[in-house]
């Protein structure tokens, strides 16, 4: 008590010598050094009362997640599934897990107006699909004012400028969209190729006629559109069950995770020989006269070492690894897609 008070004191004799606002403060603090001590069972009740408050209030006040509502379009299980995933399971039973973990829903809603498709899928190149939704709807909203809403292209509103209309609008209109020059420039070429039949099919009958070979030849030819928005129309609008997206961040991200126990000094998979071929060479005998001996010819399997040493797949690895998913390669990588972190993983406006 005689420490206190002599602290109590000393502290009197500061304040007065200070301005008149720090008096209080100095009054206060006497009270409750003269004041009893609450006990420590009280102070630890009103620590975490206080705690648990703060803690109420702040997840009170959390925002709930965005959520991507393209995502939210319906799905449903394809016919072909069962098949599909039997087949899969047994050709490469690691995939089982993930198999038993995702049922297989795919987009049932697909787009038939290809031009929208494709030009969606360029004004959201390389962007937060927050940005590409608004950019959509300011770029549909430019040919079709008040009749659209963001809400409404949501929810699929099909509303959309004919290629006709986008070729005849100048770069400066289309870049009061939100549009960058080089989007612009993607989908005034986009328009023209329609326009001028260099891209031939206008309905999904016409479009089921092409090869991938046949259709990636006429797409590829656009400014903006690249492999991956190929594999991407390929595997999403079109369905076709074959594509392997090597070029897919989030594919190969799974992919390496799956196969990590057949990656070793540097090989993803085993190293075989295999005969490949039967040759027939002429070769002289002793007394002159020409045979005929077969000659067989073995070739190593391709070693498919990563350029990487930290044993990323190269694009030749992941071609060689899903070998074992034939026929199904786009159905294995929408696992491999699930393998992968969230943050590898691309979303296509499609």
């Amino acid at each position: 008590m005689q420490t206190r008070r002599k602290a109590l004191a000393l502290a009197n004799v500061a304040a007065s010598s200070l301005k008149p606002t720090l008096t209080t403060v100095f009054k206060h603090t006497k009270a409750r050094a003269s004041s009893p001590s609450p006990p420590l069972s009280s102070m630890i009740e009103t620590t975490v009362t206080s705690t648990t408050e703060v803690t109420s209030s702040k997840v009170a006040k959390a925002k709930a997640p965005d959520v991507n509502p393209w995502t939210k379009r319906p799905r449903h299980v394809p016919h072909y599934a069962e098949k599909a995933l039997e087949h899969l399971c047994t050709a490469d039973p690691a995939l089982s897990h993930l198999v038993e973990k995702h049922p297989y829903l795919i987009y049932a809603d697909h787009d038939t107006n290809y031009f929208r498709v494709l030009t969606r899928t360029i004004l959201g190149q390389q962007i937060h699909w927050k940005a590409a939704r608004s950019i959509i709807f300011k770029f549909v909203s430019f040919y079709f004012p008040g009749q659209v809403t963001v809400e409404s292209l949501d929810e699929g509103d099909k509303t959309f400028p004919s290629p006709e209309q986008v070729l005849a609008t100048s770069m400066d209109k289309l870049r009061t969209c939100g549009l960058s020059e080089r989007k612009a420039s993607y989908v005034q070429d986009l328009a023209r190729h329609f326009v001028e039949g260099k891209i031939t099919f206008t309905d999904k009958a016409m479009l089921q006629s092409l090869t991938d070979e046949e259709l990636a030849a006429q797409l590829l030819c656009v400014r903006g559109i690249g492999p991956w928005t190929v594999d991407m129309f390929m595997m999403n609008s079109l369905e076709r069950l074959d594509v392997l997206p090597t070029l897919d961040l989030g594919v190969r991200r799974g992919m390496e995770k799956h196969f990590r126990s057949e990656y070793k000094n540097g090989v993803w998979g085993t190293i075989v020989e295999e005969e490949v071929e039967m040759e027939e060479e002429p070769v002289d005998t002793e007394d002159g006269q020409i045979t005929k001996v077969k000659k067989v010819k073995k070739k190593s399997a391709s070693k498919g070492k990563g350029k990487s040493k930290n044993g990323d797949m190269t694009c030749e690895d992941m071609e060689r690894m899903a070998e074992r998913w034939r026929p199904y390669r786009s159905i294995a990588s929408w696992y491999m897609w699930r393998n992968a972190d969230a943050e590898d993983v691309i979303t296509a406006p499609i």
